[in-house]
């Protein structure tokens, strides 16, 4: 798994580049940032300056020692060799998260971050289809990640800007953290009910009588272009109809 992650990192290595990416990243003097992947170091220097501390967790330990002397000046930082998906995210501490991620754990990473952290705000370089993916409302990772934190692409980042360059374009999105829409002790009836939906199985969750309601309830016109809030809608019937509310 090492190798790989090593082999898909693409680097942003121009410090226009990072300069006009980082315009798009809402940072203070006050924030603790967790960066995933310092690579050699280009965003974590830049995040040094504006912030207050960094935590750059890089999984090759050449790539550790390259940024720990690129950031030789700074002491409001450390890099931890460690893979993200192995590494702890602090309880009881604020801090936000940057950081751009390899295309093949993208999936892993963004459900670690919204599932496992108290990370207020996210700021993550992913390709553009995976983005996409995490915006459509028709997919289960969508309807699950949205359960936690509001999800939007800030910015474009062509593959030009990256070194080697990757056959496709990237964006920057954030997750913004909001008050759980789902409850503990509605979990797994969520992830039964998501299960079914995206599959077009209504019937194994509703009558037809309770389709029509739930459907007219959340104000839907066409399941091809429903939104979040109107398949929570639907779900909050489900549970509605189960005398589970």
């Amino acid at each position: 798994m090492n190798k790989n992650i090593k082999d898909s990192q693409n680097f942003i290595t121009s410090k226009h580049h990072i300069n006009e990416i980082l315009r798009n990243v809402h940072l203070n003097t006050n924030d603790n940032i967790i960066e995933i992947g310092s690579g050699k170091g280009h965003f974590t220097f830049e995040l040094a300056k504006r912030c207050n501390y960094v935590t750059a967790i890089e999984i090759d330990p050449k790539l550790c020692r390259i940024t720990k002397n690129k950031l030789i000046e700074y002491e409001n930082f450390q890099v931890i060799n460690k893979d993200i998906l192995q590494f702890k995210f602090p309880k009881n501490k604020s801090y936000k998260i940057f950081g751009s991620i390899p295309y093949n754990i993208s999936t892993d990473i963004i459900r670690k971050i919204v599932f496992e952290s108290t990370a207020t705000e996210s700021y993550l370089i992913v390709e553009y289809g995976f983005a996409k993916r995490l915006l459509n409302t028709n997919r289960s990772l969508a309807l699950f990640l949205m359960t936690e934190v509001d999800i939007s692409i800030l910015s474009k980042i062509p593959r030009e800007y990256f070194h080697p360059k990757p056959k496709v374009n990237s964006v920057l999105i954030k997750l913004t953290r909001h008050t759980t829409d789902v409850p503990d002790k509605y979990w797994k009836l969520y992830t039964y009910f998501v299960s079914k939906w995206v599959n077009r199985e209504y019937r194994q969750l509703f009558t037809k009588n309770q389709f029509h309601q739930a459907m007219k309830h959340a104000k839907v016109n066409n399941l091809s272009t429903i939104t979040y809030e109107q398949v929570l809608s639907i779900f909050n019937s489900y549970l509605l109809f189960n005398g589970r509310k």
